[in-house]
């Protein structure tokens, strides 16, 4: 019952395919302020990927969700070992990924963070190339751990050194944050080491995850609630359509109050990720330093009207004769500086606050991506070969989509060059 072969609906990769080996795959986790954690995928560097980095920022936007694990993203840094990029309102942070033998692009962990978690943001820093850790400020101070595993048939050493660099991460989150580890374990939990797990057995790999958890006293957080099995499996192979739960949010036993809730969806669908969103919901905040409202003046329209400038000049005057001719140097700039900035105010306008379009949410994506849903329901009701390529073909017009928008944009800045 646990490992039944269904129809496949193959969620397309971009062109990027791979070979899934048993216990195999590739996925994620993430969370939220009140906070939501859960598991995606995120594949190589082409502009069909750049659309799909897009539909993750977007996705994660609508759940809100504001820190979002990414594991296996497929890019490879050639000077830093961690690089930031604006995409739409998030953040997407990556440690590079690696190169194997035929020097393909593999692996990689990352974060997306929304803006509530990019303000809160302390440090994001590499631990390894399968370790990424973030520290967060907040009430307790939070420390989101991204791991992507070894597979299940990986060598033993491998899995080993794994496990080696998470415990040592862990070991150095001090005891009273809040330890949140985000990971495709590629592990196995049975009923002998799980309240409530999908699989009937442990598996090799799922032994050092339990390993871990006695040594450090970890729980994973979402086999503590009772859900219905179709509610658990977190991997759908694509190529037997068989499914496994693989992806596990660890969080500290002492921390197991705050849990409120934990679930599975299906909501990032149109992503094109093998794995689930595991989401957990937890009783903490995270705590925003309050930003302080900035002023943008409009110069150029200053610069070319006549009157304001005049304006602006017996402003300064009016109040450079107040001054006290007599005061100190420094003190007496000081007050020059101030009758500056209150003419400033007077008479110079504030720039219009510019507002970002969304390719995300530009009318041609919204309707592909209904697309995708409709097709998406019709294939879950009748799981048929004809309604699998239908959910296939909206996939890739919604990634299409995006890639006319893109061109659309860039030639309208050049027009407007």
């Amino acid at each position: 019952m646990k490992n039944k072969v269904i129809p496949n609906p193959i969620l397309p990769a971009a062109g990027v395919h791979r070979n899934i080996a048993a216990d195999g795959g590739a996925g994620p986790p993430f969370l939220e302020d009140n906070m939501t954690i859960g598991p995606q995928t995120s594949k190589g560097g082409s502009v069909r990927e750049e659309a799909r980095l897009v539909e993750l920022a977007h996705c994660a936007e609508e759940r809100g969700v504001e820190i979002l694990g990414i594991q296996e993203h497929r890019r490879v840094h050639t000077d830093d070992r961690i690089v930031y990029r604006r995409v739409e309102r998030c953040t997407f942070i990556t440690a590079s990924a690696w190169r194997n033998e035929a020097q393909a692009a593999t692996e990689g962990v990352g974060l997306m963070l929304g803006p509530l978690a990019r303000k809160a943001v302390r440090r994001v820093y590499h631990h390894t190339d399968r370790v990424l850790i973030a520290e967060f400020s907040g009430n307790p101070v939070t420390t989101v751990i991204v791991v992507y595993s070894p597979t299940n048939v990986a060598p033993s050493e491998e899995v080993e050194k794994f496990y080696e660099d998470l415990a040592t991460a862990v070991r150095d989150v001090p005891a009273h944050n809040f330890l949140a580890i985000l990971g495709d374990f590629n592990a196995r939990l049975g009923p002998e080491d799980a309240p409530n797990p999908y699989h009937d057995s442990t598996n090799r790999n799922g032994a050092y995850l339990m390993a871990l958890l006695m040594e450090h006293e970890l729980l994973a957080a979402n086999t503590m609630f009772r859900k219905r099995t179709g509610k658990r499996w977190t991997f759908q192979d694509r190529a037997t359509g068989m499914l496994r739960q693989l992806d596990y949010i660890l969080v500290r036993q002492k921390w197991r109050n705050s849990i409120l809730n934990a679930e599975l969806y299906s909501t990032f669908s149109s992503v094109g990720s093998d794995h689930r969103v595991v989401s957990v919901r937890v009783r903490l905040s995270l705590r925003v330093p309050k930003p302080s409202p900035k002023i943008r003046h409009d110069w150029k329209a200053f610069t070319t009207d006549p009157g304001l400038q005049t304006r602006y000049t017996e402003e300064v005057r009016k109040r450079f004769r107040q001054l006290d001719k007599g005061a100190e140097p420094s003190s007496e700039y000081r007050r020059f500086v101030v009758a500056n900035e209150e003419a400033t105010r007077l008479c110079v306008p504030m720039l219009d606050r510019a507002r970002t379009s969304l390719r995300s949410r530009h009318p041609e994506v919204v309707a592909a991506r209904g697309r995708v849903e409709e097709a998406r329901i019709n294939f879950e009701l009748e799981p048929t070969l004809e309604r699998r390529g239908v959910l296939n073909e909206a996939k890739q017009f919604l990634f299409s989509t995006y890639d006319t928008i893109k061109g659309e944009e860039l030639m309208e800045s050049v027009r407007r060059v």
